[in-house]
């Protein structure tokens, strides 16, 4: 019934139990911690790291933690953005329930 979930959650939307009585709920939750996370990431997104000392090791330790964590906070993005796909494509599964458009979109308001 769930199209367009992102392939990281297969597993865990396989065994997700919605139903016509929680569908918005899972909804809402998803949004909510999409939002959540969304919040951490603009909060502390931008940290980097400045050089530890003058010695010859710390501008390449500064280098090789700034690279980590832009791959880290990347990946963090697109676990957010996963996330809100997967709200919305459970959001969208409630129409085959009956719930309205409104409702629907009630549930994924920020």
């Amino acid at each position: 019934m769930l199209r367009n979930v992102p392939a990281r959650f297969a597993h865990e939307t396989a065994e997700m139990r919605i139903d016509r009585d929680n569908v918005l709920e899972v909804a809402k939750a998803l949004s909510r911690e999409a939002a959540r996370l969304d919040e951490v990431l603009s909060q502390n997104g931008q940290a980097r790291a400045d050089l530890c000392g003058g010695d010859p090791v710390s501008a390449d330790a500064k280098l090789a933690f700034n690279q980590r964590a832009e791959l880290l906070v990347d990946s963090y993005a697109k676990y957010v953005l996963d996330l809100r796909q997967l709200a919305t494509a459970v959001a969208e599964s409630a129409r085959a329930y009956g719930v309205s458009d409104e409702d629907i979109a009630r549930s994924l308001e920020r």
